[in-house]
């Protein structure tokens, strides 16, 4: 079996293999690394303790795809994830273009139409619930288009948000809307008008 798409992608960027690996119909894996930019090197090769202990959590705009795969025969997701552990350190298909699976790697699941995430850890791996999920497409979506980062809620640039109900209006917009609501415009009087009066 050949993962659906990915012949089509194999030398394409990271983002159109990912949109590969997520659409795909077939069980397959995705060994994301941390792309090599200044960014990410304090997080390269780092626990996800020390990742805890920081305030930071694996970022999806931080990693890149360097390999996807069909998913080989396995008795528990466990044994899956040490497989592929001991194949992408000793015996690396000879098309893969990465380091060998390290600490802050990630390794992209997806068994009958459920994707999963794992994270490397120091020993074994930790599940990184929501890191491939939808709602980070969506919010990255959001962010680029949304008038009011505030306004993050799952519909694209909804415009801005209403101000609270704690959040008073100035005293001067108070006395404008006074003003229009409950004095009747006057007829507007002519130099002429204004002349003979004073006469």
């Amino acid at each position: 079996m050949k993962i659906e798409a990915w012949d089509e992608v194999y030398g394409a960027k990271s983002q159109e293999k990912l949109r590969a690996f997520l659409e795909s119909t077939t069980d397959s894996y995705a060994i994301l690394q941390l792309k090599l930019v200044d960014e990410t090197a304090q997080d390269r090769f780092m626990n996800y303790s020390w990742l805890e202990k920081h305030g930071r959590e694996p970022e999806i705009d931080h990693y890149e795809v360097t390999y996807v795969g069909e998913l080989p025969a396995h008795s528990s997701q466990d044994v899956l994830l040490e497989g592929l552990y001991e194949q992408f350190n000793l015996a690396r298909p000879e098309d893969f273009r990465g380091h060998s699976l390290s600490v802050s790697d990630i390794v992209a699941l997806r068994q009958n139409g459920v994707v999963s995430s794992h994270y490397v850890d120091s020993i074994g791996f930790r599940e990184v619930p929501g890191f491939l999920g939808p709602e980070n497409y969506l919010k990255n979506a959001e962010m680029a288009m949304e008038d009011d980062y505030s306004m993050l809620d799952g519909i694209v640039n909804n415009g801005k948000k209403e101000p609270d109900r704690d959040e008073r209006p100035s005293v001067l917009e108070q006395l404008k809307e006074l003003r229009e609501s409950r004095v009747p415009e006057l007829p507007k009087r002519s130099a002429k008008d204004i002349s003979d009066r004073e006469l």
